[in-house]
């Protein structure tokens, strides 16, 4: 279960966790196998020894709960982690459109509500995980048992956070949101397994 992560520990071995993470998905053959394991690779390996790391508007952490991470390099380090071919310092200062539209192209989608945005994802099914850029912030939406919940380095919190979106401060301090989907979404993954240089 991806939320509530706050009452997970972190593990003892993360890098551990995340090589066989990697290498049990680069096994996997099927597009939709790959994508709903990705989804709880990210919600039960990476987001939980994240938990609590201490948000900085300047944090650069490469180490979950070990110094400070702002929002652009919690999604960049976190995507990085799991095998993504990037750039995390590049990606992080970029602004939260460009880190959607890099990840998700012509798939990435806007709304303007809160409800909206909500209602949208939570309607294409559980199990499913987006980047979602707002006005100056950007983080990770998860859909779980017909429940959306924001994943982010929290400015409000001062730390790394899954909170449900719907009830997020954070989430709906903003003039519309650009997001788009990770898993099912092949041309990512294609590149995630071919080594392809995202960004």
């Amino acid at each position: 279960m991806v939320c509530p992560l706050a009452s997970l520990v972190a593990g003892s071995d993360y890098k551990a966790k995340l090589d066989s993470s990697i290498k049990k998905l680069k096994n996997l053959n099927s597009d939709s196998m790959v994508s709903e394991s990705f989804y709880y690779v990210m919600t039960d390996s990476v987001f939980p020894d994240w938990m609590g790391t201490k948000w900085d508007f300047n944090g650069v952490s490469n180490v979950p709960g070990k110094g400070m991470i702002a929002c652009g390099y919690f999604v960049s380090t976190t995507l990085k982690h799991i095998g993504f071919n990037l750039n995390r310092y590049k990606l992080a200062q970029q602004a939260a459109y460009t880190v959607i539209d890099v990840l998700c192209g012509d798939k990435k989608m806007k709304s303007v509500l809160e409800a909206d945005i909500i209602h949208k994802i939570k309607s294409r099914g559980n199990n499913r995980l987006y980047v979602v850029g707002l006005d100056y912030h950007v983080g990770f939406l998860a859909v779980e048992n017909d429940s959306v919940y924001f994943i982010h380095s929290d400015y409000l919190n001062g730390k790394v956070v899954c909170e449900n979106a719907s009830e997020s401060i954070s989430f709906s301090s903003t003039n519309a949101y650009v997001y788009g989907e990770l898993t099912n979404n092949n041309s990512l993954f294609t590149k995630w397994k071919n080594g392809t240089k995202i960004y």
